[in-house]
């Protein structure tokens, strides 16, 4: 499958990329000084990113209110780490819902980067009649073999799903601002043993989920607006 493949280059592309900086650093300053450097280098970055860059991203777009209220869901993985990202529609919750539903691997589509995590499908640009209706148990397919499970459905409120190895829940709720806007805001709460590989693992995907998400956040938006006069 493409979207496993792009995924695959693209991990193996960031650590030429980080391989290739600290062989010029070597043939540069030595195997000690290029080392030295490189860790420094390392240092600096992890340092950024966890003290920067992660509680930027990680509340994207919320409110400091948005990212502590409770939200559906919540309770279901108990101690859970949680990002929660969100963005401004100017439309109704029921304007905004049908697009939701339709979300996923095999539907709609994921209104992202397309050639990352539709098989280079397009998503759809239009309510999918043949997929408006989605109850517990169905899946959200992030790719063939992969997926959420849903776990309620809360039309035109919220849908809460549980990643299928059980180790994240993700809430895509819909609040009206009282001004005919919505807010649509995405909860993310994951949780896994943290290990040198997780914590690797994760500076890398939590960027890229980051990227995918503030993209399809922003293209629900538009296309929701484009169809609201």
């Amino acid at each position: 499958m493409r979207t496993q493949l792009m995924i695959m280059l693209i991990v193996v592309l960031i650590a030429a990329g980080c391989l290739g900086v600290l062989i010029a650093l070597i043939v540069w300053l030595d195997w000690l000084g290029g080392i030295a450097v490189g860790l420094s280098i390392a240092l600096a970055v992890v340092t950024a990113y966890v003290l920067v860059l992660k509680p930027w991203h990680m509340q994207w777009g919320a409110t400091d209110e948005e990212a502590t209220r409770a939200m559906p869901g919540d309770g279901l993985i108990p101690g859970a780490g949680q990002a929660t990202r969100a963005i401004t529609i100017d439309a109704d919750p029921d304007r905004v819902w049908p697009w939701l539903v339709q979300l996923g691997y095999g539907k709609a589509g994921w209104y992202s980067y397309d050639w990352i995590d539709n098989d280079f499908k397009a998503s759809a640009d239009r309510i999918l009649p043949e997929h408006q209706t989605l109850a517990p148990g169905d899946k959200i397919l992030m790719m063939p073999a992969m997926g959420f499970v849903v776990e309620a459905v809360d039309e035109p409120h919220a849908i809460v799903s549980v990643l299928e190895d059980g180790s994240t829940s993700w809430c895509l709720g819909l609040y009206p601002t009282g001004t005919g806007a919505t807010r649509l805001i995405s909860r993310w709460r994951p949780k896994f043993d943290m290990t040198p590989a997780t914590f690797v693992l994760t500076m890398l995907s939590e960027p890229g989920t980051f990227v995918m998400e503030q993209k399809m956040l922003r293209t629900i938006r538009d296309r929701v607006e484009s169809t609201v006069s």
